[in-house]
């Protein structure tokens, strides 16, 4: 994860994605994942996509934005203008590849300046047209619910408690938004994430702020690890570890959604070669 350091308010740990939305609150159900419009302008395609996640959402079909699991199905759109006759051809694909549906949505007569400036009312609209034809392309049990286990924070390492309370406070909070579950014990039906700060003087000035964060199974098995490091003023690690702590927990629960979003959970926690549950 590549981390930089801003001035004079710090956003070190900022994840290089977009800020958490209730679009990824879906993020352990099969559902759609929909993809940026190709061929659109930058913010009508990424605009677009928001929009028509939540307008499946509205039609009662699970849908988020890139985030997804290998189970999910893929909605990719892309604009085709031949002179007249625009449309957005709407594709719904499994994992592999196979389609499952398509919906020709025409965007003939669209102003174009608010076609370029994504223009919210614009973006909702179409998002609205276009929802119920690919909501009709979804068998209903093409999108049982398929659950990632719930996550308890454990331990901060290598810190102060406050430090290390602020952290996990964060991470929980990210998380929630994240859509991820959480739970209040660790047992054999939870993974755990936990972490190890370290602080290395740079200069007289700067400190390198570095957080290991590990998550694993029931049985201490890791299955992912996120590292963060950034070079801090010592000033700001001294006076403002709450806003750190929020910029780290933001990172780390979008990495650790992304990670948890790529297993299969269909068959629950698996034990490694030669053990089992107790």
């Amino acid at each position: 994860m590549a981390l930089v350091a801003c001035q004079p308010v710090p956003r070190p740990f900022e994840a290089d994605r977009k800020a958490p939305n209730t679009l990824l609150q879906q993020a352990d159900f099969r559902g759609i994942r929909v993809l940026p419009i190709a061929d659109a302008p930058p913010a009508t395609a990424e605009k677009l996509a928001q929009n028509t996640a939540e307008a499946l959402l509205d039609q009662n079909v699970p849908a988020y934005v890139r985030a997804g699991n290998r189970s999910s199905l893929t909605l990719v759109g892309k604009v085709i203008d031949r002179g007249q006759n625009a449309i957005i051809a709407w594709i719904l694909v499994e994992f592999d590849g196979t389609e499952v549906g398509r919906h020709n949505q025409s965007i003939e007569g669209t102003p174009v300046d608010r076609w370029v400036a994504a223009d919210p009312n614009l973006m909702a609209a179409l998002a609205a047209q276009a929802a119920g034809p690919i909501a009709a392309m979804v068998r209903q049990d093409d999108i049982q619910e398929v659950k990632a286990p719930p996550i308890f924070i454990g331990d901060i390492k290598s810190t102060t408690q406050p430090e290390a309370i602020r952290l996990q406070a964060a991470l929980r909070q990210a998380l929630g938004k994240f859509g991820a579950r959480m739970a209040n014990t660790s047992s054999d039906e939870t993974l755990v994430a936990t972490a190890s700060v370290s602080i290395t003087r740079l200069d007289d000035e700067f400190s390198e702020v570095a957080i290991s964060w590990a998550v694993t199974d029931p049985f201490g098995t890791e299955i992912g690890r996120i590292d963060q490091a950034s070079p801090i003023a010592r000033t700001v690690i001294e006076q403002d570890w709450g806003q750190l702590s929020r910029q780290a927990g933001i990172a780390a629960a979008a990495g650790i959604v992304e990670l948890i979003s790529q297993i299969d959970w269909g068959q629950g926690f698996l034990p490694p070669p030669g053990k089992g549950r107790n």
